[in-house]
């Protein structure tokens, strides 16, 4: 008996807010509006999010800490403010020539540096791994700081104190994010625990934490928490203060038609079953779940991810094949036309494309595949992986 797929209207994700953060120092020195901390910890995919490559290893760092200050957005927030999700970003030495006027040494040609510097050119949504120039990097260390390396920007000497293996592969390395990330969230969690045992420094524990993060203790000590806007390291307040900002980008919104980010491909009646027995496939099975609908209909991607092919798939017509942050893969199928491209970050109801009858194909479709791997034969029943989504009965 094929389960009931049912539509796409489902319970939508309410996401809680913290604490106030920021406006916690002295009067002449609010930050601003009062900024709220979201402790939802479904990363959004995107520009102005995390690439789903580093979203998994950001939630479990986060969730390695027991003190609950230590959100997945918070941590999220600050790597894109220390290295903008690049993991081969350095700070330059005291003395050392920087690229154009930043502070950090940008690991890309000239070729492809000057290909990413024209938007137009880019694929939308490019919540990739690829740096902007140097010196638009935010929150870089300057020349009197040490050296700083990697994702989580940690200079030698702390990486030889507190950086992990985070992987279990036998190396500690500051430039793999599998080992910088978990480091990051050990050292914020440390930094908390430091900070909550100074009641009456200024500034809120993780607003101190990442003062500290950012400066190093003895600065913090010195200041009497965070440091003032308008004293010689003002930088650091700045940098506490776009953090805490930011992390508010970095989950997806609460409601929108989806169930914690996850959404179904399209609005529609399930067709032809998985694994269906037939002469039409090569393999002589179904190897994906149909929806019936009619050509135009829109398709959406089924949660969180990086598209990895968009484009011609032969048998399969115009597809677009997305890995998503737990290694699965969805396959959309029969496409009229594609509009997602390779190496863009999605969202959970994020538009990837418009249903048609292209390649071998009776009549308009969409034809739906979750699979281990992004090719063919690596398949799997759909049925229970968006039973696991909480998107069919």
């Amino acid at each position: 008996m094929v389960p009931v797929i049912v539509g796409a209207v489902v319970t939508p994700v309410s996401i809680g807010l913290g604490v106030v953060l920021l406006g916690t120092f002295d009067d002449s020195e609010a930050a601003g509006p009062d900024v709220t901390a979201p402790v939802s910890t479904e990363l959004k995919a995107g520009d102005v999010g995390v690439p789903v490559r580093y979203a998994k290893l950001i939630r479990d760092a986060a969730a390695d800490c027991d003190d609950k200050l230590l959100t997945a957005p918070v941590l999220a927030a600050q790597l894109k403010r220390d290295s903008n999700f690049n993991p081969r970003a350095r700070s330059v030495a005291a003395g050392a020539p920087a690229d154009d006027e930043g502070s950090l040494t940008d690991p890309r040609s000239e070729e492809e540096r000057a290909r990413d510097g024209k938007p137009e050119e880019n694929a939308p949504d490019a919540g990739s791994e690829a740096a902007p120039p140097a010196g638009d990097l935010p929150g870089a260390a300057r020349a009197e700081r040490p050296v700083t390396r990697g994702i989580a920007q940690f200079s030698d000497a702390d990486w030889a104190a507190e950086g992990i293996d985070g992987n279990n592969d036998g190396v500690k390395d500051v430039l793999d994010p599998a080992d910088a990330i978990p480091s990051q969230g050990r050292r914020m969690c440390g930094l908390l625990g430091t900070a909550k045992e100074h009641p009456g420094y200024r500034g809120t524990p993780l607003e101190v934490a990442l003062a500290a993060s950012h400066t190093g203790w003895s600065t913090v000590e010195k200041s009497g928490g965070v440091p003032r806007a308008s004293g010689a390291d003002g930088e650091t307040y700045e940098y506490v203060k776009a953090v805490v900002t930011s992390s508010a980008q970095m989950v997806v919104p609460a409601g929108g038609g989806t169930s914690d980010g996850w959404t179904l491909p399209v609005e529609g009646p399930a067709g032809t079953p998985y694994h269906q027995r037939g002469s039409s496939w090569s393999t002589g099975l179904h190897t994906g779940v149909d929806f019936v609908i009619p050509t135009g209909t829109p398709v959406q991607a089924i949660g969180p991810g990086e598209v990895v092919t968009a484009g011609d798939g032969g048998d399969y017509g115009n597809q677009v094949v997305i890995r998503h942050e737990d290694g699965s893969f969805s396959q959309y199928a029969h496409l009229s036309e594609v509009k997602a491209v390779a190496g863009q970050s999605v969202q959970g109801g994020t538009l990837i494309g418009w249903s048609g009858a292209t390649g071998n194909a009776s009549g308009p479709h969409l034809h739906f595949e979750v699979r281990t791997g992004p090719a063919f034969g690596s398949d799997v029943s759909p049925v229970p992986y968006l039973r696991s989504k909480g998107l069919i009965l």
